[in-house]
């Protein structure tokens, strides 16, 4: 009776304390880093309640340009996931950037020329420690066929304090809603 009280507290607890969003910066420290963000790259992630970091968007520091980050599948990069690839992190967690969403397919073009779909790896994300991204794109002429298209290498710069849940959303855009004012 007891274990059946202290299972229900802890889903109660679980299902009440939602993932913290938070945004950290950094600024490219490897060259592809600086050729393919430029000023540098924002991450836009669920702090999970166990420490685990869930990438939501990543947002060019420099530009306006944003691309929404859905979960992975290893074996979209082919039967051995990330440990068939050569000179990746095998243990480093899979995202696909959304073509459909933000500028995805602008992330597609700039990261990875010629592909139809971008994953990204992420090292661990935590604060004041370094990140490394690498990328991989699919070749449309070679179904099946998954290359590597650049590791990136950033060093951590800092958090965004993001507003309260009654100030307007950073990540939308608020001219939306004027409603013809001027």
């Amino acid at each position: 009776m007891l274990g059946a009280a202290v299972a229900i507290l802890l889903t109660a607890l679980a299902t009440t304390a939602h993932a913290e969003k938070r945004m950290f910066s950094y600024d490219p420290i490897s060259a592809d880093a600086r050729r393919l963000t430029g000023a540098g790259l924002t991450v836009l992630f669920d702090q999970g309640l166990m420490g685990g970091a869930r990438p939501i968007k990543v947002l060019a520091t420099g530009v306006p340009a944003q691309a929404l980050l859905i979960k992975g599948k290893d074996r979209d990069l082919g039967p051995m996931g990330l440990a068939g690839l050569e000179g990746v992190d095998a243990d480093a967690a899979l995202y696909e950037v959304d073509p459909g969403a933000e500028q995805g397919k602008i992330y597609v073009r700039a990261f990875c020329p010629r592909a139809t779909r971008l994953w990204l790896s992420f090292s661990r994300i935590a604060v004041r420690r370094d990140l490394r991204i690498q990328a991989f794109g699919d070749d449309p002429k070679a179904p099946g066929t998954v290359r590597v298209c650049g590791t990136l290498d950033f060093s951590w710069r800092g958090e965004w304090k993001l507003p309260d849940s009654h100030r307007p959303d950073p990540m939308e855009d608020w001219t939306d809603n004027l409603n013809g004012a001027r």
